[in-house]
């Protein structure tokens, strides 16, 4: 059973889900404050918002060709 477990944690979709079970059981018995979950929100949302910038103005003509779109691999 413990091996099940084991190997279901290693995903990460598992894991983040578990995670994100805790935080909010924790919320709900005023574990961790209201304001701290939302300063905890705010600061994931920059993070991913930082990430989605970087990611953007990384390499933005890599799908290009000559000045011209790639259309070859849709």
């Amino acid at each position: 059973m413990f091996e099940k477990i084991i190997v279901r944690i290693q995903n990460p979709k598992v894991l983040i889900g578990t995670v994100s079970g805790i935080l909010l059981i924790l919320v709900n018995f005023d574990v961790i404050s209201i304001d701290l979950s939302n300063q905890i929100t705010d600061l994931v949302n920059a993070i991913l918002s930082i990430g989605i910038s970087v990611g953007i103005f990384a390499n933005p003509e890599s799908h290009m060709t000559n000045g011209k779109e790639d259309n070859s691999r849709t």
